[in-house]
């Protein structure tokens, strides 16, 4: 008789958790329609951190509902990938933390609804878009004074700058022979002059007689004429459309250099700089 009891309870308890999985996976579903998607560009800040508190509250209700149903809560991804046996590293089973650790990316992405991963991808997904929109206001918010401080900061080259050209006199100052005077040093450094460019920290000649050096040599810079703004002409171009941007925008810096990047932009980012770094290791390897 208990052994029929026993068996009854075993399959209440199983009724019971699917009805619970069931249902979590269909409000899952209904909240995922509902907030799985990109708000408007021009959200505020008020309007998305009060998508995501509402995101939250139908999440823990479904939680708790759940939790309550079934008395544990809702599933996890498991780490099913086979170890890669060897003589050192005979084959086993994942045990504890293992069982659940590493669970390949594209897998965690593709989260069946009624697991905890689903329920944390979904919040994630608007958590990031609440900081996008944090962080758009604050770039609004921006002075002058902090713009231009960003801007210093920013450099796009620097293949010849002004702690080389330094460092290069200051070794012509010290050498033992064909060394240069402290006279000598001040007419040499008035034979360059700093790129004009925002973002470029590169010093360039304008006399033919100008000191040469190994990192010279190396920087690809050549003689410019004294009236010369910039070490070349992309130089001068790009100057020429920051401050274009400085009138359309309020600073010099482009779009690139202050946005806000989602987590998935920047992972595709990575998976496509990472082809690029293979593609030009193995041309460097001179592999097919």
């Amino acid at each position: 008789m208990k052994s029929n009891e026993a068996v009854i309870l075993t399959i209440d308890n199983a009724v019971t958790w699917a009805q619970a999985k069931m249902e979590l996976n269909a409000t899952m579903l209904k909240l995922r329609t509902q907030y799985g998607f990109a708000p408007a560009k021009d959200i505020s800040v008020e309007e998305m951190d009060q998508r995501c508190k509402s995101l939250l509250d139908a999440t823990t209700a479904v939680v708790e509902s759940y939790v309550n149903a079934t008395g544990k809560a809702p599933d996890r991804m498991r780490n099913t990938a086979p170890y890669k046996t060897s003589k050192d590293f005979p084959a086993k089973k994942y045990e504890g933390l293992q069982t659940y650790a590493n669970v390949p990316d594209d897998r965690l992405k593709r989260a069946p609804l009624h697991t905890a991963e689903a329920i944390g991808n979904l919040m994630n997904f608007n958590a990031d878009y609440l900081l996008k929109a944090e962080h758009g206001a604050a770039v609004k918010a921006r002075t002058r004074k902090e713009w231009q401080k960003a801007e210093y900061e920013y450099v796009e080259k620097s293949a010849y700058n002004l702690r080389d050209l330094y460092d290069d006199l200051m070794e012509r100052l010290d050498a033992p022979d064909n060394y240069i005077t402290a006279e000598g040093y001040r007419v040499e450094r008035r034979k360059w002059k700093k790129c004009g460019y925002y973002a470029c920290d590169n010093y360039f000649p304008t006399a033919e007689d100008h000191m040469r050096s190994h990192a010279f040599n190396q920087s690809g810079l050549k003689v410019r004429r004294k009236d010369s703004k910039y070490c070349s002409g992309e130089c001068r171009k790009d100057q020429e459309n920051a401050l274009a941007r400085l009138k359309r925008t309020g600073t010099l810096l482009p779009e690139y250099a202050y946005e806000y990047i989602l987590d998935d932009a920047r992972e595709n980012r990575a998976e496509k700089e990472v082809a690029t770094t293979s593609e030009k290791m193995s041309k460097v390897a001179g592999l097919p």
